[in-house]
């Protein structure tokens, strides 16, 4: 894998971590890294917000939401 900047440190990494994903409704979204042990262990874990969409809509469809 290509070297990546690390989102905490900004230092370069040859094993950078997919930490989150960025949606974007113009551009496209992003992927964002961080180098691994500390830095990428001290990020949340991410919530992907197209998933928690569909999650919804099957809930609603179930008429378990109103």
């Amino acid at each position: 894998m290509t070297p990546q900047i690390c989102a905490r440190c900004d230092n370069p990494t040859s094993e950078p971590v997919t930490i989150a994903l960025e949606h974007s409704a113009s551009a496209g979204g992003r992927t964002i890294y961080a180098c691994p042990g500390h830095c990428a262990a001290s990020f949340p874990q991410q919530r992907d917000p197209l998933a928690e969409i569909a999650a919804m809509r099957r809930a609603r469809e179930q008429g378990w939401v109103r």
